[in-house]
């Protein structure tokens, strides 16, 4: 937990000051986000500007760079038989089995699933009640919600808020990710890697959760990141993407930095989650759910992402 929260954004009391330190930013960056959160919120406590200013410093400390390009996006095919010249699905869904050309532009994504803690500093500041009520309360479910984990989700509206208004403290473009920019990061720049894993195998117990034990979330950096240094886009939290879903869109995507269709009735999500089948959680797995969700689930989470200015 603590390299997790604070290694990148350390506090240190100087002179009886609280200075808020970045791996990224200089301090006149950091003062400018503080200064944004002063003059949105004046009546708030010099306490909790200062947390709101830690967690907009640490979203930009955590976003990796990712080199944009060209690739073939969906289904590749993996060898039918060990050593086999014959390609088989990889993927039992159909409808990422047309591979068409995609080529973006450079961006950010999160090394980090969003954390519980941070999503329920943001939805107290919007003055909103803590989700779950009802098992916060419970002893014996204490262990879902440490700060750690992934934060749970209801609607797709909510999650990209937070990005949105992230970016907006930090006068940055930050949203939620395109499924094309989150499938080219997990595919470690749009190679044919069927894990986002760091070897691209799906090792449970090494580089994902054990198989033998509870299916349940993990901390959001529990195991090694894959080769661009981003953490868990195989099974922790499904994650929500910035595109509406359409079963025929491979067919009809444009090449240049797709974003789904231009309506739709449910929403795109990737990595699967915790709770699918180990041998199902790839690079190319997509599944789509409604934008407004029954309650908040914790197998629903997100991560925001980042459009590259020069």
């Amino acid at each position: 937990m603590r390299n997790l929260l604070s290694s990148s954004v350390i506090i240190a009391l100087l002179a009886g000051c609280t200075s808020v330190t970045s791996e990224t930013l200089n301090n006149a960056q950091i003062e400018a986000i503080q200064d944004r959160v002063e003059e949105r919120y004046p009546n708030l406590s010099s306490s909790q500007q200062t947390a709101i200013t830690e967690l907009v410093v640490r979203a930009v400390d955590n976003m990796v760079f990712v080199e944009g390009g060209s690739f073939m996006m969906g289904e590749f095919g993996v060898p039918c038989e060990p050593g086999s010249t014959e390609l088989c699905n990889a993927d039992f869904s159909p409808d990422n089995d047309y591979a068409h050309k995609v080529t973006l532009d450079d961006y950010y994504l999160s090394k980090f699933e969003t954390t519980l803690s941070d999503f329920d500093l943001y939805r107290e500041i919007m003055g909103r009640t803590p989700y779950a009520p009802e098992l916060r309360a419970r002893e014996d479910r204490q262990h879902l919600f440490q700060l750690d984990l992934p934060a749970w989700t209801k609607t797709w509206q909510e999650a990209k808020d937070y990005c949105v208004w992230l970016g907006e403290l930090a006068n940055r473009p930050f949203n939620l990710p395109s499924e094309a920019q989150w499938e080219f990061a997990a595919r470690n720049r749009g190679k044919n890697v069927l894990y986002a894993t760091n070897n691209g195998e799906y090792t449970p117990g090494v580089y994902t959760p054990p198989d033998d034990g509870p299916a349940k979330m993990r901390p959001v950096d529990s195991f090694p990141p894959n080769p661009l240094g981003i953490h868990n886009l195989t099974s922790n939290s499904a994650e929500w993407t910035l595109d509406w879903y359409s079963e025929t869109y491979y067919q009809e995507s444009p090449e240049m930095n797709p974003t789904g269709p231009s309506t739709g009735e449910t929403k795109v999500i990737r990595s699967g989650g915790y709770r699918t089948a180990s041998p199902n959680k790839t690079t190319i797995l997509r599944d789509h759910v409604n934008p407004v969700e029954e309650h908040y689930y914790e197998s629903l989470g997100f991560r925001c992402g980042q459009t590259h200015t020069r």
